[in-house]
């Protein structure tokens, strides 16, 4: 029998082959199995880092957005004093060097300590900015004249802002209504009523990004000069900053610098030493000497251990009420801007 095994054609030698075929395939099976849960978990590693970094992240802006809106509130106790106490607005010169402000109104960042954390707050008066629903048409023409804007195009922008704003579907000379606008690749319609937002300047025919934002030929730009809050026909010259002084009433740089040292030095003939050197005094009729009553409220918070940080923002009416302050627009999420 053992004789008749041994010479059994292809039998033992079969065999073998094909249990090491057999062992071969299921090691790869192995092998790939082995590699799927590799991946699987490296990705699930991945996504855990990535939750955990954005846990992370969210208590990080949650808590510097907390600290902001901390610091927006002290500012509005810090206003309603100084409005209180008849201080707001006014110059130091008028109270003497040993008058601590409880707020700067000059639309620059300044540099805060909250709990220990550094946080920056900028106030900005609405009445120091031009009102975009109350402007006629020579003032438009003349401030974007003073941006750089050829007068034939500076007088269609301000006849089409006019005809975005105004009632009617009767275009001015210059100006553009509905039946422009529906025939643009994104058609839309003009609004016919104010401006809620500075934003829709950039829907109305001529009005280019650059000019809204500034840029290499606008030093600033009309979001910059123009404001939906200010409900009065005239600019604050109390506490409009240098940059829409200059750009809107067209001052050159000898003439901004008298003028800042007259607002330093106080006292009330600012309106009537600034339409003395005005280039065009035309533009003197837009002037108006007066404390602030309309702010802007910025603040940015960043922990120092974190990574992402918060800037939110309120336009606040201080009124004559002494209840508080009337919140005309909270802002939250505002991108994050360079401050020093």
């Amino acid at each position: 029998m053992n004789e008749g095994a041994l010479s059994s054609p292809g039998g033992s030698p079969t065999r073998l082959a094909v249990g090491r075929d057999e062992s071969g395939f299921a090691l790869l099976i192995v092998l790939w199995i082995f590699m799927v849960l590799f991946v699987i978990g490296a990705e699930f590693s991945t996504e855990m880092r990535q939750d955990a970094q954005a846990t992370v992240n969210f208590a990080d802006e949650t808590q510097s957005y907390y600290l902001a809106a901390a610091a927006i509130n002290r500012t509005f106790l810090g206003a309603l004093v100084e409005r209180d106490q008849s201080t707001l607005g006014a110059s130091p010169e008028e109270f003497g060097p040993e008058y601590v402000r409880l707020i700067k109104v000059d639309g620059v960042w300044n540099k805060e300590t909250l709990w220990d954390a550094p946080v920056w707050v900028r106030v900005i008066d609405e009445s120091g900015k031009v009102p975009i629903n109350l402007a006629d048409q020579p003032v438009l023409q003349q401030i974007l004249i003073n941006l750089g804007v050829p007068l034939e195009d500076a007088s269609a922008i301000a006849d089409s802002i006019i005809d975005w704003r105004d009632e009617d579907d009767e275009h001015r000379v210059g100006g553009a209504e509905s039946e422009y606008y529906m025939d643009l690749p994104r058609p839309y319609v003009a609004k016919n009523a104010p401006l809620d937002s500075l934003e829709e300047l950039r829907l109305v025919k001529g009005v280019t990004d650059e000019l809204f934002f500034g840029g290499e030929e606008h030093a600033v730009g009309l979001q910059d000069l123009f404001s939906v809050f200010n409900r009065e026909p005239t600019l604050n010259i109390r506490s409009a900053t240098p940059e829409v002084l200059q750009a809107v009433l067209g001052l050159d740089e000898e003439q901004m610098k008298q003028f800042m040292l007259a607002r330093m030095a106080g006292g009330g003939a600012l309106l009537e030493g600034l339409s003395v050197i005005l280039p065009n005094p035309a533009m003197a009729d837009l002037l108006a000497d007066e404390p602030p009553s309309i702010l802007l409220i910025e603040a940015q918070a960043k922990l120092p251990s974190a990574r992402v940080g918060a800037h939110v923002g309120a336009v606040v009416d201080l009124g004559e009420s002494h209840e508080g302050v009337y919140i005309l627009r909270w802002m939250d999420q505002l991108p994050i801007a360079e401050v020093s």
